[in-house]
């Protein structure tokens, strides 16, 4: 029998074709990453920052989707949003199922993940040919992009020193990474099930908050109340606990999945307070450096 899509998935999925098909028409840069399950990666640089002759970091944005689809208003949007606050930035195209349910989403995150990792080492071997500071990059997304986001920065590499490749070589580690309504846990007690120890190793293995210690670089969490502060929470804390420098903005308005909450976009509903938060993420990049 075939499988039909929702229109809830459908509808994300031609949404983020379209801004595909726009960001083609402008002509902005993409550059292919990692191939696998018949699909190729790609980032996609905007336009720099002005000034375009000064050096700056470079954030790297992660639409959410539940590894589903990737939603177009917590992409375009928001890079442009941070590149019009002086901060270079590119979106990741990186790998989801299409709602295609022969497909295995763990091994999806895994290649999400894996995507991310080839962004920020990317984006640091071509730092020159970029202009753009090769100590400022960092990489941030929502929910399901916010897990990416969360697991490269808890899982890459600083170098594969032994290789023979020298953008293999090069550190995949970010320098800053901003988790924004993201980073699930899959290892929490469930009473629901009986505890499996395979299982448990498994979700472990793609579980950010099992891979943080005190070389995590620096992270940005931003939550609403209405989706659950305690997912914020939870990561702040086991970040305190290793030492690792970070700033938790939760706010008490807004649905999960609201991006700038800005009214940009029926899925982007305007909250005033609420849509603070990239202001604030914005100024804490520029604290750390990224805008020259």
């Amino acid at each position: 029998m075939e499988y039909i899509l929702s229109e809830f998935d459908r509808e994300h999925i031609e949404g983020w074709k379209r801004m595909k098909e726009e960001i083609k028409r402008l002509n902005w840069n993409e550059v292919p990453l990692v191939t696998a399950d018949d699909f190729t990666s790609s980032l996609i640089f905007l336009p720099p920052a002005k000034p375009e002759n000064s050096k700056k970091g470079m954030l790297i944005i992660c639409a959410g989707g539940g590894f589903t689809f990737k939603s177009q208003h917590e992409a375009k949007p928001v890079a442009e949003f941070f590149r019009n606050a002086g901060i270079n930035t590119a979106i990741l195209d990186y790998h989801v199922t299409n709602a295609d349910p022969d497909k295995d989403r763990f091994q999806t995150k895994r290649f999400a993940m894996e995507d991310g990792i080839a962004a920020v080492r990317y984006c640091r071997y071509h730092a020159e040919e970029l202009n753009i500071r090769e100590d400022k990059i960092a990489i941030g997304g929502f929910s399901a992009g916010g897990i990416t986001a969360a697991l490269t920065a808890t899982s890459a590499d600083t170098g594969q020193k032994e290789s023979t490749d020298e953008l293999l070589k090069t550190s995949a580690r970010p320098d800053a990474a901003l988790v924004l309504y993201g980073a699930f846990s899959d290892t929490d007690i469930d009473r629901t099930h009986p505890y499996d120890e395979a299982l448990m190793k498994k979700n472990a293995s793609l579980d950010a908050l099992c891979h943080i210690t005190s070389n995590t670089p620096p992270m940005f969490l931003f939550q609403t109340n209405r989706d659950d502060p305690r997912i914020g929470l939870q990561f702040a804390s086991c970040l305190a606990r290793y030492g690792v420098p970070f700033e938790i903005h939760t706010f008490e308005e807004g649905e999960h999945g609201g991006a700038l909450f800005n009214g940009g976009d029926r899925e982007a509903p305007y909250y005033e307070h609420t849509s603070k938060w990239a202001e604030i993420a914005a100024g804490w990049l520029k604290m750390r450096g990224f805008c020259g």
